[in-house]
């Protein structure tokens, strides 16, 4: 015999504890009668007992136990973002609506943020336009300097080449005139010194050495040096003025070189421009979020609420908590006897604060936990159908869950019941004595048990007796 059944027949052993007194008044009743009536002879009388017979038809088996009214659907709320409250509008105990305000920001506060944040972008965006835009007047001048550098160089180079040519052409110039005519005029002063003077010859000698020096004069002349030298010094101008352009050129190049952001300075310019995108784009959309305030996602009770207003709040924080005052169920702990007749789906009826409501068997936990007596018990919950305004949270409840049921069975009263370390067994009437008869039992409610084997409708089923009786003992029987 199951611990289950141990303790049911307990209970059944209590009932019939309860109505021994109307056992044994109906017992003295009809033993008077029977004096009365002569039974008084010589035979012997044996234990009054009072039977029944097994009967058919349907059985519901049911647990009677209780709960606490729980909600299904719980929402804690969370700052959505960090800032001041400046209103709350509910408070422990409080029944909201789906969409109700419950808490608001400080906005003042939220404008001031946001705009700092504004700021420091634009400041971002500034300096990174402004060292871009420095970074493009680098590239720019560095170009242009490398450009005429290029030009430069080349110009220099061929004009100081040219002044070569003019420094060289004209002291060459100068060398080979000097030298023709003096050599010249050495030849004629010779031929002259063998020339009688007067004669044409003489006189056509004399003209000729006049005319070489003549010539030698012009090529000396103060003149001629001028202009070379002047076309000298008009390149060496021009070299000095592409020397200086070219320093300045070089000056530039080296300042628009250093000017120029490398790989390193664009990343990090990025990342500063992208940081403040971000932190104003965060910021905008905190200012958003808090503008909305915190509303009621569903029709609840609020359960919880550490909201404070004036008190500043960081993102993430624990505000109020709400549940659902329309998903409800009733939760219980379940002993080891009652879990094995519990199954989902199971029908119940629920009695709250002297009103009845439908549920349904809606989880069974898969783990056990043991009480403060040491006893395993598992948790199970009762969905409610259509509860009502009328139900409180926390309240208890009175449940009856609809488990098994059996129709068209065999059916005998609790009381007839026994059972010892061999099983289930009862009592039964044969022949003027008692009888031992071991039956098979299903399922049972407060007054019936389900006889499975062991007995039939004939059967005279002793409930219920005087004294204890056992096998072989002659009986009287009241019906």
């Amino acid at each position: 015999m199951t611990e289950s059944m141990t303790e049911s027949k307990k209970k059944k052993r209590g009932k019939k504890h309860r109505k021994l007194p109307i056992i044994i008044a109906v017992i003295v009743v009809g033993f008077i009668v029977f004096r009365a009536a002569g039974g008084m002879g010589t035979a012997t009388v044996g234990a009054y007992v009072t039977t029944a017979s097994a009967v058919r038809g349907d059985l519901q088996e049911s647990i009677s136990t209780s709960g606490t009214v729980l909600s299904e659907e719980k929402k804690v709320i969370f700052a959505p973002v960090s800032g001041t409250l400046a209103e709350v509008n509910v408070e422990a105990g409080d029944v909201v609506k789906a969409g109700e305000l419950l808490i608001g920001y400080d906005m003042d506060k939220m404008e001031k943020t946001l705009r700092q944040s504004a700021l420091q972008l634009e400041k971002s965006m500034a300096g990174y336009d402004g060292a871009i835009a420095k970074d493009s007047q680098n590239q720019a001048d560095l170009n242009e300097a490398s450009v005429n550098l290029r030009v430069l160089n080349q110009q220099i180079a061929d004009n100081k080449a040219y002044l070569k040519e003019l420094q060289n052409s004209l002291s060459q110039n100068q060398r080979d005139t000097s030298n023709a005519l003096a050599a010249e005029n050495f030849t004629l002063q010779e031929r002259l010194g063998t020339l009688t003077p007067g004669t044409a010859e003489y006189n056509e000698v004399s003209g000729a050495i006049a005319q070489n020096s003549y010539l030698q004069q012009i090529a000396n002349s103060t003149d001629y040096v001028a202009q070379m030298q002047k076309e000298i010094e008009d390149v060496q101008e021009r070299i000095a003025g592409y020397e200086e352009y070219k320093a300045r050129m070089e000056s530039q190049k080296a300042s628009s070189e250093a000017g120029i952001m490398n790989s390193f300075d664009k990343t990090q310019y990025d990342a500063d421009h992208e940081l403040a995108s971000l932190s104003y784009q965060a910021a905008e959309e905190e200012y958003y979020i808090a503008k909305k305030g915190i509303t009621a996602e569903f029709d609840a009770i609020v359960t919880e609420c550490s909201a404070i207003p004036g008190a500043g709040v960081s993102g993430g924080m624990q505000l109020l908590t709400l549940e659902s005052s329309r998903n409800l169920k009733v939760s219980f702990d379940a002993s080891k006897y009652d879990i094995e007749k519990l199954a989902l789906g199971q029908k119940a009826e629920v009695t709250i604060s002297g009103r009845t409501y439908e549920g349904q068997v809606s989880k069974i936990n898969r783990m056990a936990v043991r009480n403060a007596s040491n006893t395993p018990m598992v948790g199970v919950e009762i969905h409610l159908a259509d509860p009502d305004d009328n139900i409180i949270l926390g309240m208890d409840a009175k449940l009856c869950i609809y488990t098994k049921k059996a129709e068209n069975v065999l059916l005998i009263p609790v009381e007839a019941v026994n059972a010892d370390k061999e099983g289930d067994f009862l009592y039964v009437v044969e022949n003027g004595t008692v009888a031992r008869r071991a039956i098979v039992c299903g399922i049972s409610s407060d007054a019936l048990v389900e006889v499975k084997e062991g007995l039939s409708e004939e059967d005279k089923i002793i409930v219920s007796a005087l004294t204890n009786v056992e096998e072989g003992m002659a009986v009287t029987v009241l019906e």
